[in-house]
């Protein structure tokens, strides 16, 4: 007998309802925290991605840099083949003939000296490294900031679906009591018609609300680089607390923003690598000293071993002086040559000759060419400087904007606050007003729309100083997702 259980009205096996809740659309939804909206940023972001691989590229030419200071060795070995005809001068003989060779050496350099060249060079890449490494960093303070404002905007969106939620919910109990109020007479019919279209304006203001938080998720979730999805939720605190009120002037953010930002150490860098760049350039009307050595052989496939023989015979040599016609007989050596092949490494090993030698380069005159890169290397210098101070000079509006920004925001979340307030305590009388008569149906409405329109204010003042409270805080050096 299969156990069965009751959903609804329907019944149906157990192991259904198992498959059922084991399926992902039963799983629990993620809830997503700032933190985790973050992390993902981090992992996806194009531009992220990119800059990090700029880095990597960074790296490796500091590390040849580190390379360039060491000996170069590298072996070489040739071959060729010649057919067809050769022309012998002695007699203008023409043989045809094929022939190979093989060339192989080992060379070797080292550079003494070439105006420190190779150790500016170190500092210029190094530097670049450091400085590209500092550009993430850059880039994701900038993706926290962008993520952080549209996280607000979706918590400011909930609490606003929440306040339009609560306005649906007082309109539908003053429905009820002007219901009442009409029943006994004691208010016309047109007053409930009033009501009732208060009421359905206000739930397409709900309606209104969502629609916006779900563009607030496609903003955050784009910013994230995940596909849009219709579950994406994120963590809801009970409460957002306001943060600490803390004044504290531009130039004091200023001074500890400089001291911690990445892209002010950046651009530091940067103008280091420049200046480094110039004393390469120098390097190029200096002379070069180098030393060199190599080891080479050769083999020739026609080339041919002789070995001599020498015997010695008796042979006539001359007459006598004295009697033309007696002969006279002597050793005379007789030479023959045996020609055989010149073995492949016979010679190699008959042919290995070294060389050592130092090379010496001054340049004399080379077209104005390391003159003219000097003087361009002197206004990177000039440029770099500049692009550090407006790097300064950026990150100084910035702070002071941030800064004159949250006290704004301070001043406006108050005043909200004390006007809200106050109509809270005008609603509430208007409404004890209505239940006795007092006040009409129109004037409840102005009030009640009134109500809402500064409650909203109120909330997005609220949301705004915190965001901007956190930019402040970030300048100072407090991580953003706190």
């Amino acid at each position: 007998m299969k156990t069965k259980f009751k959903i609804g009205f329907y019944s149906v096996p157990g192991i259904c309802l198992l498959v059922l809740l084991s399926n992902p659309l039963f799983a629990q939804k993620k809830v997503w925290s700032l933190k985790d909206c973050l992390d993902l940023a981090y992992h996806y972001n194009v531009s992220l991605n990119q800059q990090r691989l700029t880095t990597r590229v960074s790296k490796i030419n500091y590390e040849q840099a580190k390379a360039n200071v060491l000996p170069t060795l590298n072996f070489s070995d040739a071959q060729s083949f010649s057919f067809g005809n050769v022309a012998y001068t002695s007699g203008s003989q023409v043989v045809r003939t094929n022939s190979t060779t093989n060339d192989a050496s080992l060379n070797a350099g080292y550079t003494l000296y070439n105006g420190f060249k190779l150790k500016n060079l170190i500092r210029e890449y190094k530097a670049y490294a450091e400085a590209s490494e500092l550009d993430i960093e850059k880039q994701k303070n900038d993706l926290t900031l962008n993520i952080t404002a549209a996280y607000m905007q979706v918590l400011y969106q909930y609490d606003a679906i929440t306040i339009a939620q609560h306005v649906v919910e007082a309109d539908s109990a003053q429905v009820v009591k002007t219901a009442k109020f009409v029943s006994v007479g004691q208010l016309a019919e047109s007053n409930l018609i009033q009501i009732r279209a208060q009421l359905s304006a206000d739930k397409v203001a709900i309606v209104n609300a969502e629609n916006q938080l779900q563009l607030a998720k496609v903003t955050l979730m784009q910013l994230m680089e995940k596909p849009v999805t219709a579950v994406f939720d994120v963590e809801r605190p009970p409460s957002v607390d306001m943060p600490e009120t803390t004044l504290i002037s531009p130039e004091t953010v200023y001074q500890k923003a400089e001291d911690i930002l990445p892209e002010i150490k950046s651009a530091s860098l940067k103008t280091r690598a420049v200046e480094a760049d110039l004393e390469v350039s120098r390097a190029s009307v200096l002379p070069v000293l180098t030393l060199n050595g190599s080891l080479s052989t050769e083999y020739f496939s026609n080339l041919k071993r002789n070995s001599y023989t020498t015997t010695y015979q008796n042979q006539t040599i001359g007459y006598l002086q004295s009697n033309p016609g007696e002969t006279v007989t002597g050793s005379v050596p007789l030479t023959s040559t045996t020609t055989r092949n010149y073995a492949f490494f016979s010679q190699f090993r008959d042919n290995f000759s070294q060389v050592v030698g130092v090379n010496l380069s001054i340049p004399l005159f080379n077209n104005y060419r390391g003159i003219n890169t000097i003087r361009i290397a002197r206004i990177a210098v000039e440029n770099a400087k500049l692009n550090e101070q407006a790097v300064k000079n950026q990150l100084r509006k910035n702070v002071e904007l941030a800064v004159t920004d949250r006290d704004a925001a301070l001043k406006n979340y108050h005043a909200t606050i004390d006007q809200l307030d106050y109509e809270t305590r005008a609603y509430a009388d208007m409404e004890k007003k209505y239940s006795v008569g007092l006040a009409s149906t129109t004037d409840l409405l102005v009030e009640k729309t009134n109500f809402y329109k500064v409650s909203l204010a109120s909330l997005q003042a609220k949301y705004e100083f915190i965001f901007k409270s956190k930019v402040v805080d970030f300048y100072n050096g407090i991580p953003i997702s706190q």
